[in-house]
């Protein structure tokens, strides 16, 4: 068990490493997204306090991506937890590594690989229409809302458990393929912009012009090099304002406590299973 920051930082940067060469080997184009990008421009490496790693991909790549992954993934090391699975719900796609445990609040006993991981995140084309961009954006959320009841997300947010709870009640199976369908309408279609609205943004904070992508930068991560968006100031700009640049208080720093409520480094969840409940 080990709550060290920088110990689960390190094995994060494993897999991180691991899934630049297989996106290298594989020809699949990605870039650090969020505070992976942020951490990037900012510290050279991870977010001090913070043990979350997030990619995203253009949905051409994510397509590419899983399918490469169920062939040349080395499934010795590593699990692909793929989005919209009876594992794992969430419309978004995770790599955990292997022996090793992160079991977070609401999941305990829920049947799935529970190992350290990195986010891989896919992002849809969506229309220069505001009103239509913001649709899909109220159906990606709707469908946030109702995969995380079923993954046993909980929360002490009362409007978050209203929303979860009438989400789970609502939306079954054919309405979950219609929402997602339009979420993704027009992935096939030339677009400028793109968004990402599977995480926890607000909708202004979620799409950005497609141009913003280009061809990916690599910059120091670590003990490392990895590829941020071409024009990564304006996405960070428009993630996180103007002065993403500077160090946020302390307040700030406190919102974000390791996600995990069990973490064993060098041994497999399977280790621990059967004794936590």
């Amino acid at each position: 068990m080990t709550k060290n920051i920088k110990d689960l930082q390190s094995k994060i940067l494993e897999i991180a490493k691991y899934l630049d060469k297989f996106c290298k080997e594989n020809e699949i184009t990605y870039y650090l997204m969020g505070g992976s990008a942020l951490g990037a421009m900012r510290h050279q490496g991870f977010i001090p306090w913070d043990d979350d790693f997030d990619v995203f991909m253009t949905y051409k790549n994510y397509k590419k991506f899983i399918k490469a992954c169920k062939v040349n993934l080395d499934t010795k090391n590593f699990h692909l937890q793929e989005e919209n699975t009876e594992e794992w719900p969430m419309f978004f796609t995770k790599i955990r590594m292997n022996n090793t445990t992160f079991i977070e609040k609401g999941v305990e006993n829920r049947k799935m690989h529970k190992g350290i991981y990195v986010d891989i995140m896919c992002l849809n084309n969506v229309s220069s229409n505001y009103i239509y961009r913001y649709l899909q954006y109220l159906c990606a959320r709707i469908l946030t809302a109702q995969t995380l009841a079923e993954r046993g997300y909980k929360t002490n947010n009362k409007k978050k458990k209203i929303a979860i709870h009438i989400a789970k009640k609502i939306i079954k199976k054919p309405i979950k393929k219609i929402l997602i369908k339009f979420v993704r309408s027009l992935n096939k279609k030339k677009t400028k912009y793109v968004g990402h609205f599977f995480g926890k943004a607000e909708f202004k904070h979620t799409s950005f012009p497609k141009n913003y992508l280009g061809k990916p930068k690599f910059i120091k991560f670590a003990d490392t090099f990895l590829p941020v968006p071409n024009k990564v100031k304006q996405y960070l700009k428009l993630r996180y304002g103007n002065d993403f640049m500077k160090m946020p208080g302390e307040k700030i720093k406190k919102k974000y406590p390791i996600h995990a409520e069990f973490i064993d480094l060098e041994k497999d969840y399977k280790y621990y299973q059967k004794n936590i409940k």
